[in-house]
């Protein structure tokens, strides 16, 4: 991914993070929401390229950190994280 791409990718993915944050998604599924979104905009820009081999996957990765992160600070991703694990974990209570 070049960086114009990242930047693209970025700012859709920003967009939506913070459409969902206005719309009331809880901050302990702000960090789900980042990663996910991040990374259903790279897939789709992969797709729009023609697809993807196996010699894609680090640049994909990659392109997929530098997305995530820089959504990241929307929810605060290095804060919300570790109890977003938390409540993904079977037999867990939501935190308040």
């Amino acid at each position: 991914m070049d960086s114009q791409a990242i930047m693209t990718i970025s700012a859709a993915t920003l967009a939506l993070v913070q459409l969902l944050k206005r719309a009331g998604l809880p901050d302990r599924l702000g960090a789900v929401a980042v990663l996910a979104l991040a990374a259903l905009g790279v897939a789709l820009w992969a797709l729009s390229r023609g697809g993807v081999t196996p010699h894609d996957a680090w640049e994909l990765f990659a392109g997929w950190i530098a997305v995530a992160t820089s959504a990241a600070g929307t929810f605060g991703l290095a804060r919300a994280l570790p109890g977003a694990v938390n409540a993904l974990r079977p037999g867990s209570s939501p935190e308040r």
